[in-house]
């Protein structure tokens, strides 16, 4: 089959996810392409949010019904190059490419999910989700919403746990403002006599924070990242929303013993018996998502409490996690193989299904 992957930049997590799934279905003996767009300007983002608020909440829902229906027949006019056997549509419908596929998929982040696309599930065949949280979200949307999963970067061995720096431990947000690295500092300030914190931020500057236990970096090229994810013990990642945890899974394929928030999805990637998790304080919607602050108290609690362990308890948390990864890349692989085997099987007629019914509200 030839299948094209297509997302708009935003940073390094979707183009991951792209590398992911392109690497995974060509191992399969599938031609796929990956294309990435540009950022969708501001001023079109804010004409499309104004526009579905006002066809959504003033207007007889058959007008909005005959407004989507038709921007989606002229968005589906045959193109003059062929079209692809599948288009998988990375955490948002890119309504420019409904023309480009025969089927389409949609693999949503929740929390970062246009809330103006969501007359435009219809038109996909099929939501992929990442996560059981997500399957939970999006099966209210659609009628064909099933359970994916995800993976990060295949590991080519184990990691040596005897070369971890037993008092290092890693906070990486990135350009993310939604990874509880406020809560992190805070605790660490108070706190000396706790392990050295290295914090990856493109948001802070090493002077913001003045601590012997505290270093700020900014700018790390993948192979340095890569390098603190081998060496730290620790990986402290209080998540207030993701669509998956990338940065989780990544912690856990390292051997880092894990200190995130207790709700979904974060804790579908890391059970007590893999980390810890600390509870958080409030909660709030964030697009289709919610927005968990975790309690500094609780975070505090927790961090005392995975610093204080045994070696032997840490490393047996560490092999929990390590072997967590392996196996849920396998599955993930297979449900994947399976998911695009049975499109690949199905008669040329039978591919191209008509707009899913299921109301979009």
């Amino acid at each position: 089959m030839d299948i094209l992957i297509v997302y708009a930049s935003s940073g390094r997590g979707l183009a991951k996810d792209a590398d992911i799934l392109q690497s995974a279905i060509t191992s399969m003996g599938h031609d796929c392409q990956v294309e990435h767009l540009p950022p969708t300007p501001e001023w079109q983002s804010r004409l499309s949010h104004y526009r579905y608020r006002l066809l959504s909440r003033y207007l007889p829902s058959s007008a909005g019904n005959l407004y989507y229906t038709t921007r989606a027949a002229i968005a589906r006019t045959p193109p003059r190059q062929a079209r692809a056997d599948l288009v998988i549509h990375l955490e948002n419908i890119r309504l420019s490419y409904l023309n480009r596929g025969k089927s389409h998929w949609l693999i949503p982040n929740q929390e970062w999910f246009i809330e103006s696309r969501l007359p435009y599930l219809r038109f996909v065949d099929r939501i992929q989700c990442k996560t059981r949280h997500a399957v939970e979200v999006f099966s209210r949307l659609h009628s064909n919403a099933a359970y994916l999963g995800f993976t990060g970067t295949e590991k080519a061995s184990s990691p040596r746990l005897a070369d971890k720096a037993p008092n290092l431990a890693i906070h990486i947000a990135g350009n993310s403002q939604f990874k509880g690295t406020r809560a992190v500092l805070d605790c660490w300030l108070q706190h000396p006599e706790w392990a050295k914190l290295t914090v990856i931020s493109q948001h802070l500057k090493a002077s913001d924070y003045s601590s012997d236990n505290i270093e700020i970096a900014s700018n790390l090229t993948d192979q340095e990242i890569e390098m603190l994810w081998q060496k730290a013990r620790f990986a402290v990642l209080p998540s207030e929303v993701e669509g998956y945890g990338q940065v989780l899974a990544e912690a856990l394929a390292n051997g880092c013993v894990t200190v995130t928030t207790d709700a979904p999805p974060m804790n579908e990637l890391v059970e007590e018996c893999r980390g810890y998790l600390a509870e958080p304080e409030e909660n709030q919607p964030f697009r289709l998502g919610t927005r968990f602050k975790v309690s500094k108290r609780s975070l505090e609690k927790v961090i005392d409490k995975a610093l204080s362990e045994s070696p032997e308890h840490l490393d047996h948390i560490a092999h929990n996690a390590t072997h967590w990864y392996a196996l849920n890349h396998q599955a993930f692989l297979s449900r994947l193989t399976k998911a695009v085997n049975e499109l690949a099987e199905q008669p040329q007629d039978q591919s191209e299904r008509a707009p899913q019914e299921k109301p979009v509200r």
